[in-house]
């Protein structure tokens, strides 16, 4: 299953906020569910961020100073014990947002293989992956996928390639 948290609105693209349809979280996440031919179910906080970039910065930057726990809505699937989870987030500040860290924090993941995967504009998975072990103490977290967020819409061939090396290609 794949897991992620996506913001469209106002994201940073090549160096300037640009409007977005889609967050490039969602777009890596639909590849990679098609890829698979899995299910893909978003991540939603229960209070939306902005869809301006300078707003969700503002809010962003307190929650992550504050370790805040960002509530998120119910899942409308429930994770699969045997099944592994293909993770997605945007890297912000460096890290993976709060949302995300709640989640990880308040899923029961012991046993779990989990695949993350990030879009970020030049941070890679930044100190997400020592984050996400933290939170995910009794999972298993396998090689990940680091996409520029700019780029996300072009891939496929990344995610195909992660894919087989990580021997999970469909």
């Amino acid at each position: 299953m794949v897991v992620y948290f996506s913001r469209a609105g106002q994201n940073k693209q090549h160096g300037t906020a640009q409007y977005i349809n889609v967050g490039n979280t969602e777009l890596v996440a639909q590849k990679i569910a098609a890829q698979l031919a899995c299910s893909a179910v978003a991540l939603q906080p229960a209070l939306p961020y902005s869809s301006d970039y300078q707003a969700t910065l503002q809010r962003t930057k307190a929650e992550l100073t504050q370790e805040t726990k960002v509530a998120a809505q119910p899942l409308s699937v429930a994770l699969m014990a045997r099944e592994p989870l293909f993770l997605g987030f945007p890297i912000w500040w460096g890290t993976l947002p709060q949302v995300v860290a709640t989640f990880l924090a308040t899923t029961e993941l012991a046993g779990k293989q989990i695949y993350p995967f990030c879009t970020h504009e030049g941070s890679g998975f930044g100190r997400s992956l020592s984050a996400l072990q933290e939170l995910a103490p009794q999972a298993t977290v396998g090689s990940g996928l680091a996409v520029r967020g700019s780029t996300a819409y072009k891939a496929d061939q990344a995610i195909k390639n992660w894919l087989q090396a990580i021997e999970m290609e469909r």
